[in-house]
């Protein structure tokens, strides 16, 4: 078993080598030197990268002191990626590569001491600030000024002990046209024979390396330039154990009055914290940052990773993402995970963070430090619930022996890869049949494994019609998954790993199982907070995305939706929802806009091996589960002209309103392309739109993108046929029942070519091909039900007109012909 003293050792002489290689950097200063820097921002990237992966993967595994060492590592990784930024900017100032303008000194000053608010809470710091209540202008720049007064009000709480005293005045001579400040404190101190040397680089004195192992040793030098560059000058004094006061000046051009506008009023006020840092939460706090650039937003992640695209794990599993960064990167727009939030957006995150409370009477937070095991508390104006949910986990004897996983972060998907790749797993059990199971059955094949799918209900893929579920099972069967249906596991047996999964009659012997029984809402804090549940489990929440507290909103997989069919709370946990509303939800709680969310049509697509499989608005069954009379139409078709390379059969289910002709629902699964069609349905259901409104649409036509009518168009003149009483079709259900009880009242006729008929036919069927019908029309028997049989339907339609026309009154197509037969054939 790998061990992590040896990456933790290798992580640590990373760090001291990249200091090493910080400090030539600079002692050589040259031309190059901020090309030279941005080099050694990836590399730090990639250690920080590291240390969070390593945490992951030996999560519960560490003790205290290596925590203590990882800790350490990560402090020292991310104090010399600020060192290059600093590097950077003071290069760019010292060359002439910015441009000076003039800046409020006071103004710029509250930035950074907002930024420290949290280094002040978390050591107790009694911290005085008294700055004049006026505008002092000054020529410099806005960044390096801010620098400045952020360093050396840092050092001053670095270097003072818990519960100590810091203080910054700021004070200005009109008529010397010059600005004082000082901050002091009283903490260390700095030893008289040391104060010579603090603002040379890389240096600190010894007393400061004992009290904090942290620091760069480079802060007060950047400090003291600078102050040079804006005409100004820095002097210290210093007792060692009684403490420091840094005095700076710079001059003024002009004294102007303050006037607080309304927009500064909201810049000091608005502080919007986010709980969750996965997927709605991330997506809510970029939203609430470009509404409103002066925020103070913040996000919480009990986790160590932020921004990750959990919908690619099976992706990841099987290798087509090669690492854990391609996860991060593929979550669009959050490339650079928690780095990129800090550093281009400006929020702050706290990950390995665990809010434990919300107090709504006083607008706060609480929430504990993972890594130290110290609890705080922050303030909020408004706060949005991102929390997720959580795998179902079976209340199952032995359920807890090793090798049994859920699939609901990087880290579970790590410990798949691993598994299989040290335990060589061939037998592989899947506990569940929807969304998951279905996605991570294809992922796992990918290893050579053996994968069978055990599913409690009838079907796998609930959300489809059973028709259009046996497509994909078919499928699934043909390409090794074995499906179990009507099963349920009783225990799992094995001494310290799975060994067999018992069911009902027989057991399954297994090297790894995976749960996928579903996902719940994670709604405890919520709940603990008394906000109100919706009737799905999830948070309730209004258009707006309110909670019942409004000050508090919810987003993603915690929160329930409404369904625009439906007209009723819907919980549909899936990205794309969170994504949008996490976007609505940080807008709306920025106060500067107030939009509403849209009920959503349940769209559902995924891709099983080479087949894709969509669904919009309700299933047939779940229509007349809510009281529809519902009228549906089967039509395979080409996603393009035939002719074409690459052209596939894509299978269609339309569902409508038989007396209104609404648009129900649309199911598609096939080889080609469905996305585009089931995004047409999705649009059309969500305008609360008929059937016609799909017939009257534009498409765009060419040979290789669709063929001429469109197949959702087609789809729909069938239905629209169906409706109007011009089409009398017959299901797959219905005819194999007919079948397997007789069905001697009937006539089953295959219109199709000899050839084809031989290929491939229904057990029972008789063929009169189509060419033929007119002239063997006497073999027909009269006054039977005449059920007629093609390979998409479309032959069938023309046959039964021919019957008509002779007579036939109860003729019947079989919707979806051979195409969409989910049922045993007979072949050559």
């Amino acid at each position: 078993m790998k061990k992590p003293g040896s990456d933790i050792g290798r992580l640590e002489t990373l760090v001291r080598q990249y200091r090493n290689d910080i400090e030539h950097l600079v002692k050589e200063r040259n031309e190059y030197l901020i090309v030279s820097a941005h080099q050694m921002k990836s590399p730090l990237s990639t250690i920080i990268f590291s240390i969070n992966t390593l945490i992951g993967e030996y999560a519960g595994k560490l003790n205290s002191k290596q925590l203590g060492i990882i800790a350490s590592i990560k402090r020292s990784a991310d104090t010399l990626q600020n060192l290059i930024m600093d590097i950077i900017e003071l290069e760019k100032l010292r060359t002439g590569k910015v441009e000076f303008e003039k800046i409020d000194l006071v103004e710029t000053s509250m930035l950074a001491i907002e930024e420290l608010r949290d280094k002040i809470q978390e050591k107790g710091i009694n911290f005085e600030v008294n700055l004049p209540n006026k505008v002092l202008v000054i020529k410099g720049h806005r960044l390096g000024m801010k620098h400045i007064v952020y360093n050396l009000i840092e050092n001053a709480i670095k270097y003072s002990n818990r519960d100590g005293d810091v203080s910054f005045i700021v004070g200005f001579d009109e008529s010397e046209r010059t600005i004082t400040a000082t901050v002091a404190d009283k903490g260390i101190g700095i030893p008289e024979k040391e104060q010579e040397n603090i603002f040379k680089e890389f240096y600190r004195a010894p007393n400061a390396r004992r009290f904090d192992a942290t620091g760069t040793g480079f802060g007060m030098v950047i400090v003291k330039q600078v102050l040079e560059l804006f005409g100004g000058s820095i002097k210290l004094r210093s007792k060692e154990n009684e403490g420091t006061q840094m005095i700076f000046s710079v001059p003024l051009l002009e004294v102007k009055n303050r006037s607080i506008t309304i927009e500064e009023e909201e810049r000091k006020n608005k502080k919007i914290v986010v709980i969750g840092g996965v997927t709605a939460g991330p997506k809510a706090a970029s939203r609430a940052r470009r509404l409103d650039p002066y925020a103070e937003i913040i996000i919480f992640e009990k986790g160590n990773l932020l921004a990750y695209a959990g919908c690619a794990l099976p992706y990841y599993i099987s290798g087509h993402l090669k690492s854990q960064k391609d996860l991060l990167d593929a979550l669009s727009g959050f490339q650079g995970g928690a780095d990129h939030f800090r550093s281009v957006k400006g929020i702050e995150i706290k990950n390995l963070c665990e809010v434990t409370k919300i107090d709504r009477k006083n607008k706060t937070v609480y929430y504990k430090d993972l890594m130290t095991n110290m609890e705080y508390t922050v303030p909020y104006d408004s706060l949005i619930l991102a929390t997720g949910s959580s795998p179902v986990i079976p209340e199952i004897i032995g359920v807890n022996l090793q090798n049994i996983f859920v699939l609901h972060g990087i880290y579970d998907s790590e410990k798949i890869k691993t598994a299989i790749a040290n335990d060589m797993a061939r037998d592989i059990v899947i506990l569940g049949g929807g969304l998951i199971g279905v996605e991570v059955a294809e992922a796992l094949t990918v290893s050579g494994a053996k994968v069978t799918i055990i599913e409690k209900r009838g079907q796998i893929l609930s959300f489809l019609d059973p028709e259009l579920s046996a497509l994909v099972e078919r499928h699934m069967i043909h390409r090794g998954i074995r499906i179990i249906k009507n099963e349920s596991v009783s225990k799992f047996i094995g001494k310290n790993r799975v060994k067999y999964v018992q069911l009902s009659n027989f057991r399954l012997q297994t090297d790894l199982v995976i749960l996928a029984m579903g996902i719940n809402p994670n709604v405890g804090l919520a709940v603990q907070a008394g906000l109100a549940k919706g009737p799905t489990g999830a948070i309730a929440v209004n258009e707006y995305l309110q909670t019942s507290d409004s000050f508090i909103y919810a987003a993603g997989d915690c929160a329930e939706t409404r369904h625009v069919v439906l007209e009723k709370p819907y919980y549909l946990p899936l990205g794309s929802v969170a994504n949008r509303m996490g976007r609505l939800a940080g807008g709306n709680s920025t106060g500067k806009q107030n939009n509403k969310f849209s009920s959503v049509t349940g769209t559902i697509i995924i891709k099983v091996f080479d087949f894709h499989v969509a669904k919009t608005g309700l299933s047939e069954r779940e229509a007349k589960e809510n009281g529809y009379d519902s009228v549906s139409s089967y039509v395979p078709e080409y996603d393009r002209e035939h002719f074409i390379p690459g052209a596939e059969i894509i299978n269609i289910k339309m569902i409508a309103c038989r007396e209104t002709k609404k648009l129900l629902g649309v199911q598609i699964v096939g080889k080609g392309d469905v996305a585009k069609r089931i995004d047409i349905a999705a649009m059309v259901i969500s305008k609360n739109g008929k059937v016609e409104d799909i017939l009257s649409v534009d498409l765009g036509y060419a040979p290789y993108f669709s063929n001429a009518m469109g197949a959702i168009i087609v789809s729909a003149n069938v239905l629209q046929n169906k409706l109007d009483g011009l089409f009398d079709g017959v299901t797959a259900n219905e005819v194999q029942s007919l079948l397997q009880n007789g069905g001697e009242e009937c006539v089953f006729l295959d219109v199709r070519t000899p050839q084809e008929y031989e290929e491939e036919r229904i057990p029972g069927f008789d063929l009169i091909p189509l060419e033929n019908l007119r002239r063997r029309i006497d073999e027909i028997l009269p006054g039977r039900r005449v059920i007629i049989a093609c390979g998409t339907g479309a032959h069938s339609y023309q046959a039964a007109l021919i019957l008509k026309a002779n007579g036939f009154q109860d003729v019947k197509i079989l919707e979806g012909g051979l195409k969409m037969w989910p049922f045993k054939v007979s072949r050559e």
